[in-house]
């Protein structure tokens, strides 16, 4: 039987609940929510990158979540397909209890947190196709306008390096535009590629150094203190104009180096953008990047509050009502506002999870088809019965 240890993930190195540091109460311990994701059952039908069961997806090889919600409305709405593959195997559904399910979702959420390991051979390539070899030297060959890049550490972290790329963004910038070449971008892992070949090639000595998961508390304090949020919000006010994308609700998925890539790709608008107001490039050291992409990693995760007037919505347009009730009451289902009002929206979602078996069989009964909600409506459901199923 596969064991915990056998999974050897990096959520084990995360800082503490809900990933790395944590921000308010929603969330979950990942380190537990391992623990869960085995003792649970999980394990026999799903993969983390190779170690686990083969039935159902590798959950480390996925699109990667964005919050929680998201993760959650995956799970719900996955439901049927999972009880009928455990019933054909004879498996019995787990009953989450305490905080398991927060956890398990925590976990899933941030073991995509940490990198993957690079391609070496894939990023040789692209050191020669992002015309990376025409200013740097590596391996004998390559020009000298900028720095030989083979006497970086085996050891370095991906995190540093990617540190040492953006503060040497300004004289590459000036370098490429003065050669007529373009600054390279990077799609997909391949920065991931490029940073595994620097280390490939890289001084052997020193121990290899491993960067915490981050500090989203200091994070928090770097975005403001370093002009992030001169230009960029993380879960602004939607009335508020904001000169670069919202990095809470745009489309950003990935570990922290994908991130730094895509950072990476988007410097010349915002050099244009800096020296437009009067703004110096701010330096980040490797523990900066790491405190700034955990706060914006975890308040991804956290998501926006959910609303509890569009949960009565989805209360009545999702039939919750035919069944337990227009207030909660009861009646074919249990009722809802005594069991679960001061509950925190997650203890409501664990209800409800423990709940889809029973659930599934009435619907099946009355020839319905289940329930499938959005992150939002999940959202915004759970909120609505947290506060005791409020009129308006």
């Amino acid at each position: 039987m596969l064991s915990l240890s056998s999974l050897l993930l990096p959520s084990l190195l995360l800082a503490g609940p809900c990933g790395p540091g944590r921000l308010d109460d929603r969330g979950g311990d990942p380190v537990l929510g391992q623990r869960v994701f085995v003792e649970a059952g999980c394990v026999r039908c799903h993969a983390v990158r190779g170690a686990g069961g083969r039935i159902g997806p590798d959950l480390g090889r996925r699109t990667r979540p964005s919050s929680y919600a998201e993760l959650a409305a995956a799970m719900w709405n996955h439901s049927p397909t999972m009880a009928e593959k455990m019933r054909e195997l004879h498996l019995r559904r787990p009953t989450l209890e305490g905080d398991q399910l927060a956890d398990l979702i925590s976990f899933l959420y941030f073991l995509n947190y940490f990198d993957e390991p690079g391609d070496v051979t894939a990023g040789r390539l692209l050191f020669r196709e992002k015309g990376c070899i025409s200013c740097h030297r590596a391996e004998g060959e390559g020009g000298d306008t900028g720095p030989a890049l083979d006497g970086i550490s085996r050891g370095a972290s991906p995190l540093s390096i990617a540190s040492s790329l953006w503060n040497h963004g300004p004289a590459m910038a000036a370098a490429v535009a003065s050669s007529g070449m373009e600054l390279p971008t990077f799609a997909g892992a391949e920065i991931l590629d490029l940073f595994a070949y620097l280390r490939s090639i890289g001084r052997r000595q020193g121990a290899p150094r491993f960067e915490s998961a981050g500090d989203p508390v200091r994070g928090e304090e770097l975005f403001t203190d370093k002009n992030c949020a001169a230009c960029h919000g993380v879960f602004a006010d939607p009335g508020e104009e904001l000169a670069g994308p919202d990095l809470g609700r745009s489309e950003l998925r990935g570990s922290v180096t994908v991130i730094a890539g895509r950072m990476w790709n988007h410097w010349p608008q915002m050099a244009s953008r800096m020296e437009e107001v009067g703004m110096e490039v701010p330096q980040l050291t490797a523990a900066d990047l790491g405190d700034i992409f955990a706060f914006i990693y975890q308040a991804r995760f956290v998501g926006e509050p959910g609303d509890p007037v569009q949960g009565r919505t989805v209360f009545e347009a999702k039939g919750c009502a035919v069944c337990h009730g227009a207030d909660g009451e009861g009646g074919v289902g249990p009722a809802l506002r005594p069991n679960l009002a001061g509950r925190g929206p997650e203890e409501v979602l664990q209800a409800m999870w423990n709940h889809a078996p029973a659930m599934q069989t009435k619907l099946e009964a009355k020839n319905l088809s289940w329930v499938e909600l959005t992150p939002k409506e999940l959202t915004d459901l759970t909120t609505f019965l947290a506060a005791g199923l409020p009129a308006d």
